[in-house]
């Protein structure tokens, strides 16, 4: 795996919500799904490297209590395997969920992470997931170390 670190990125300004997504130059980014519910950008790297940033209200909870919300919703979706972790992101508190979606015969298909930070009355979420889990975690990682929420 290349060194993701030292290649050429781009920002791409989410501006009515102060955010930035920084994600590899061979990026390009796509526009929201409305049926994916509160959804503000997706972007793509290619066939299975795809991302979704998400902004929903906080209604006075905490990034940990925004993901358990979240994980609650997948959950009833069918996805599996869940692990949630308090990490940063964002410069702030924040979680971090990862889970799984399996197919008829139980194996796993595709791995996703979503880290969620809070900001004010707002909650942000960037998901990211991967049929080739190990070779795209490096990506995924640097691409949540460098997002950014303004003041």
């Amino acid at each position: 795996m290349p060194d993701v670190s030292n290649a050429a990125w781009q920002a791409f300004k989410i501006i009515p919500y102060g955010a930035v997504l920084h994600v590899p130059a061979s990026w390009e980014a796509l526009p929201p799904v409305p049926a994916n519910g509160p959804e503000i950008l997706r972007a793509t790297g290619g066939p299975g490297r795809h991302l979704i940033v998400f902004k929903m209200p906080a209604g006075g909870r905490s990034a940990v209590q925004v993901a358990a919300a979240a994980q609650e919703r997948l959950a009833a979706h069918g996805f599996e395997d869940f692990t949630r972790t308090e990490v940063r992101f964002a410069g702030l508190p924040g979680a971090m969920l990862e889970f799984a979606t399996r197919n008829n015969e139980g194996t796993v298909t595709r791995r996703t992470r979503e880290y969620f930070a809070v900001r004010g009355s707002a909650a942000f979420a960037l998901g990211m997931g991967s049929t080739a889990w190990e070779e795209h975690l490096p990506l995924i990682e640097e691409i949540a170390g460098r997002f950014e929420l303004a003041e």
